[in-house]
C-alpha cells in the first residue's frame, strides 16, 4: 500500500464522500466530537475518519459515537466501548454467569501457526494427550474427522485437562507444506476439517471448546451453528469464555498471538477445579 490518506482509502472503496475529525476537536471533548459528526452529515459526508494519539483520545471517541450504527478501528477502541456500555448495566455479575461455562468435556483445538500458539501447543502437548493432524488426510481422507473423532472420545478423561488436537507448525514446516499442496488449498483444507470436527465432537457430548486461530474460530463456530453467546469470565486479556445463546455450548475463541505460554491449561481455573 502506497497511499497514507485513510479519508482517499476509505473514498475508493465506499460509495460516498469521507471526511475527517481532527485531534484537535477530540481534545475538545464528546460533545465537540458530536457536533462534528453532525456537520460532516450536513455536509454530504457518510463516514469519517478520527485522529487519535493518546488512550484519551480513544475513550473521547468511544463515547462520542455511541449512538452510530457502525464503528470500526482498532483494539485500543474496545475498552472505552465496553466502559461507556458497561456504565448502564445495572447487575453485570448476573450478565458475566450467562457466559459462565460449565463442569463438561473439554477439547483444545488449535489452527493458528502464531509465534505464540506454538508456544502454547508446545507447553500444553507436554502435559495431555495431543493429536497433530496430518495435512494429507485432512484433504485425501473422507474418514478422517471419524477417525480423529474416536481418538478424543478415548483420550478425553485420561486426565484432568482436556486433550488437543492441532494443526500448529512451526514457519518452515508450514511453507513446506504450502508449497507442496498450495496455500490456499492446505489452509482450507484444516479450517473445514475442523469445522467437520467441532460438529462431531458436539454429537457426543463435548460441550466445551477453547480455540485458537481466527480462522478456526470462525470454522469451529460454524461448524456448532452457534449465532450468539453471552460473554463470561475472562482467561486472558481480550480472550472471555462466552456460551451460546440457547446455553448448549461454551467456548474460548482467541486470536493467534492472544495469552501467554500457559494459556491451554486455564480453563481449569473456570469451572472445572
Amino acid at each position: 500500500m502506497t497511499e497514507s490518506n485513510l479519508i482517499k482509502l476509505m473514498e475508493r472503496q465506499s460509495a460516498g464522500k469521507c471526511g475527517l475529525i481532527d485531534y484537535q476537536t477530540i481534545e475538545n471533548g464528546p460533545q465537540s466530537v458530536v457536533e462534528k459528526i453532525e456537520e460532516l452529515k450536513n455536509q454530504g459526508n457518510r463516514y469519517a475518519v478520527t485522529d487519535a494519539f493518546t488512550v484519551e483520545h480513544l475513550q473521547t471517541i468511544s463515547q462520542a459515537t455511541r449512538s452510530l450504527k457502525l464503528l470500526t478501528g482498532g483494539s485500543g477502541l474496545a475498552p472505552g466501548i465496553a466502559s461507556h456500555y458497561a456504565s448502564g448495566t445495572q447487575d453485570f455479575a448476573s450478565a458475566s454467569l450467562m457466559g459462565y461455562p460449565e463442569n463438561a468435556p473439554t477439547i483444545v483445538l488449535s489452527g493458528s501457526c502464531s509465534v505464540m500458539t506454538n508456544k502454547q501447543v508446545g507447553v500444553y502437548k507436554q502435559l495431555v494427550p495431543s493429536y497433530e493432524l496430518n495435512i494429507v488426510d485432512c484433504l485425501d481422507n473422507s474418514d478422517y474427522v471419524e477417525i480423529v473423532t474416536e481418538w478424543v472420545k478415548g483420550n478425553l478423561d485420561s486426565t484432568p485437562l482436556a486433550p488437543i488436537v492441532y494443526a500448529t507448525a512451526q514457519p518452515e514446516e508450514l511453507k513446506r507444506i504450502q508449497d507442496r499442496y498450495g496455500m490456499k488449498e492446505s489452509s482450507e483444507a484444516v479450517e473445514t476439517f475442523f469445522q467437520r470436527l467441532a460438529e462431531r465432537l458436539s454429537d457426543i457430548g463435548i460441550k466445551n471448546f477453547i480455540v485458537a486461530g481466527g480462522e478456526t474460530s470462525g470454522a469451529v463456530t460454524k461448524g456448532l451453528g452457534v449465532n450468539g453467546f453471552y460473554i463470561g469470565p475472562q482467561i486472558a486479556p481480550g480472550v472471555p469464555w462466552v456460551k451460546s445463546i440457547d446455553g448448549s455450548i461454551s467456548l474460548a475463541l482467541k486470536s493467534g498471538n492472544f495469552g501467554d505460554e500457559q494459556f491451554s491449561k486455564k480453563h481449569r481455573t473456570f469451572g472445572y477445579d
